[in-house]
């Protein structure tokens, strides 16, 4: 079998029936399998293969294996990892495996993302998020600057504060800008303040993407330095004895 955890979401149905349509058996090469006990045997390369010897055979085909005993889930999905280096799985399925591989960064943006009720997958809806790139590229500055709490955390703080686990509050941009903010002011910003301004904004995450989107595609800038701008303008509007600075700094 495969684990749902550490192979990729689906098959490639197209890539099966043009393997199928050219079947080739001396190209077939050889599979890798994990041997975890005597009647589990789980494949870390070759799936796509395999589906289509079991379709042509009616499971009744062979296959080649190089099969291994006595290694961790941990080594299972650094080997798919391995095994799949030339053929990528995208950064969602990677991203996964490398939790099960114990990946500090990985496991570090997981552990976090799911302290605020969310979790990192394929899949849309107001729970789910799909931009690990930018989850992970958060988390590795503020690592690297020594953010504490980390810049991702604060973010995720900001954003389910003002607006729930909306899922238009967790788009990359809108990550970006609110841990971008946050790193440049984390010592005069006021939470309160900063959320109560969020959770008024025009239109909500959804406003405030499309005003930002619109402002850095007429300055030929980032979309998500626009958002740092606006909620930083947004946080200045009315009284209070601690403005922010105008938002000219660069992304950290």
């Amino acid at each position: 079998g495969v684990d749902p955890e550490i192979q990729r979401f689906s098959l490639n149905l197209k890539k099966v029936e043009r393997i199928k349509r050219n079947f080739n058996p001396a190209a077939l090469g050889v599979v890798t399998v994990s041997r975890r006990n005597r009647v589990t045997n789980i494949l870390l390369d070759g799936w796509t293969r395999r589906q289509v010897v079991a379709e042509l055979t009616d499971n009744q085909g062979d296959l080649l294996a190089h099969v291994f005993e006595g290694l961790t889930r941990a080594d299972e999905a650094q080997m798919f990892l391995d095994l799949n280096a030339g053929n990528q799985p995208n950064l969602l399925e990677k991203f996964r495996a490398r939790i099960i591989a114990l990946d500090p960064a990985a496991v570090g943006v997981n552990t976090t993302v799911r302290m605020y009720g969310f979790e990192v997958g394929p899949q849309t809806g107001n729970s789910m998020i799909q931009c690990v790139g930018a989850l992970e590229r958060i988390y590795r500055r503020s690592v690297d600057a020594e953010g504490d709490p980390n810049w991702l955390q604060m973010a995720l703080l900001l954003v389910t504060r003002a607006w729930g686990i909306d899922r238009f509050a967790t788009q990359a941009v809108i990550l970006e800008g609110m841990a971008s903010l946050w790193s440049v002011n984390t010592d005069r910003l006021d939470i309160d303040r900063l959320v109560h301004k969020l959770s008024t904004y025009p239109g909500g995450p959804s406003g405030l993407h499309t005003d930002a989107t619109q402002m850095a595609a007429l300055r030929r800038g980032h979309v998500s330095m626009a958002v740092a701008e606006l909620v930083t303008d947004e946080y200045n509007k009315g009284p209070s004895k601690k403005k922010l600075p105008n938002w000219t700094r660069k992304r950290p």
